[in-house]
């Protein structure tokens, strides 16, 4: 199979791509390793390495520098799971997915695209699939809407398919439950890739049988349709019943004991009828949407658009996807209804600082909740967060704030004005020895110059470790018969760039 073809098929973010490796197993079953971002270009070189098993397994980013994508994924975190039957529910609701084995042994459900599409619509397609295989709660590919390179963001990556080719456990399946090869991947790849218009118009298959909650919850038109058995079916009354209040305050109950009949199989007998609709009639009544059966099925995206969907009942913002930048001090970057927001630790830990930073950077104010909820939201993200493979994206030096303290170091040691002998450092300037190659200096001097340069990250005794750090040592020495006190430090390379002077072609006077 050609390497270009595969590497097309898989097109993403040019300047970053994901890494992983492989260490054990879970106890849930789920792969256990290592992975992180590399910020440089995903080549040919590495797609081919990827396909034969060389080194660590790749994964791309999928959303592009213009906030677009070619493909796009579901993420079916479940195990044991039996790829047959959701090939199967796939082909007979004639979804365009591909389906392949993940790492973990769950399922990467791949939407292709001929051309670009923006990466919300994309992601709206994808989560209305979602929806209607019954598999809601699942992880879709791209998970953001846009991405702030600018400040570090580069997203999330999937892991790719075909780790070690044929060889491997990451294979395609063909319609009929079995593996696929390289190339017969490619041939379903072929067979299944949809236009941009086609993505965009991907939707919730809908019939007859749920015209009834056509302005209703997307999850309750799917149950209708498909029915709710044993072990759903008290829940799933509960929920049509908030429905049914939304749109028939004055027939509700009646309405009920249709629904019960129609879309409950076997129908719940009348005294557990009467006990939900006693429930449904108090003052508080909403959508029990993080509970089963309607928790598999939910496209809260989509339900907000419904007259008598979560609307304003929702919590207003749905907030996923928390990242780390590694920088000294951290930035955090978290999903708001898809967009990534930028939060410092305090916007973290504060939810005013939060709704400020949502206001000043998305235009959007969410509501407060309770401290308790806020709490545990952020604690369940950070959990999330250490199980997501690159999620603490790492960072050079130089963005560290003892890559900032060195730094300034040697440019208060190279590019100061230079004393003469060492009498200058009672000038308030660093002396280089060039018999010893050392450069000596007053703390009090060089603190100076950091705070002209406004750097107050380190006080005085972490100063002091950070030049003991580069084997720096604290002296007396005798200036003009003073005992002086100074730092002497191997001297800096002094980095001269050369300049030309331009040579301009002498004109003729006009006169």
């Amino acid at each position: 199979m050609s390497v270009e073809k595969f590497a097309s098929i898989f097109e993403g973010l040019k300047c970053a791509y994901g890494f992983y490796r492989i260490d054990g197993e879970k106890a849930n079953g789920k792969k256990d390793g290592k992975g992180g971002v590399i910020r440089k270009e995903p080549t040919l070189a590495v797609f081919k390495d990827h396909l034969e098993g060389n080194g660590q397994g790749i994964g791309i980013i999928p959303i592009n520098e213009d906030d677009s994508c070619r493909w796009g994924c579901i993420d079916i975190d479940q195990y044991p799971l039996d790829h047959e039957a959701l090939i199967n529910k796939i082909r007979e609701l004639k979804l365009p997915l591909v389906v392949c084995r993940s790492k973990s042994g769950g399922a990467h459900c791949f939407l292709f695209s001929s051309d670009w599409v923006s990466a919300e619509d994309m992601q709206k397609s994808l989560k209305n699939v979602s929806a209607t295989l019954g598999y809601g709660g699942s992880e879709i590919f791209p998970k953001q809407i846009r991405l702030h390179l600018d400040r570090g963001d580069v997203g999330n990556y999937l892991n790719l398919p075909y780790y070690n080719g044929e060889d491997g456990l990451r294979y395609g399946f063909l319609d009929d439950g079995t593996s696929a090869t390289l190339e017969q991947f490619i041939e379903l790849y072929d067979k299944y890739v949809q236009t941009p218009e086609q993505v965009k118009a991907l939707q919730i298959t809908k019939n007859k049988e749920t015209k009834l909650l056509a302005d209703g919850p997307p999850c309750l038109q799917i149950l209708a349709r498909e029915k709710i058995s044993e072990g759903g079916r008290n829940n799933g009354l509960f929920n049509f019943g908030v429905y049914l209040r939304k749109a028939h305050s004055d027939t509700w109950e009646d309405e009920l004991l249709k629904y019960n009949s129609s879309f409950i199989s076997p129908a719940l007998p009348l005294r557990e009828v009467n006990t939900i609709a006693k429930q449904i009639r108090g003052n508080k009544y909403e959508y029990k949407c993080g509970d089963s059966p309607i928790n598999s099925y939910c496209n809260k995206d989509l339900c907000r658009t419904r007259k008598h969907g979560v609307g304003s009942a929702s919590s207003g913002a749905t907030i996923a996807n928390l990242r780390k930048y590694n920088s000294t001090p951290p930035l955090w970057f978290l999903d708001v209804n898809g967009e990534p927001l930028e939060l410092d630790t305090e916007g973290l830990m504060s939810q005013g600082a939060f709704q400020k930073s949502c206001l000043e950077q998305l235009n959007f104010m969410p509501r407060t909740m309770k401290k308790d909820n806020w709490e545990g939201r952020i604690s369940g993200l950070l959990s999330e967060m250490k199980e997501n493979d690159g999620a603490i994206i790492e960072v050079s030096q130089d963005v560290t704030s003892s890559g900032q303290f060195y730094d300034y170091l040697e440019e208060f040691c190279t590019q100061m004005q230079q004393a003469d002998d060492k009498e200058g450092i009672l000038l308030r300037r660093p002396w280089t020895d060039d018999e010893t190659e050392l450069t000596y200096f007053r703390l009090k001097d060089f603190e100076d110059f950091l705070k002209k340069n406004k750097f107050f990250e380190f006080k005085r005794n972490k100063i002091g470790k950070h030049i003991k750090d580069i084997q720096g040592e604290n002296i007396v020495m005798n200036i003009k018969g003073k005992s002086v006190r100074v730092w002497k430090i191997p001297k800096f390379e002094n980095q001269e760039i050369p300049v030309s002077t331009p040579k301009f072609k002498q004109k003729e006077s006009p006169f």
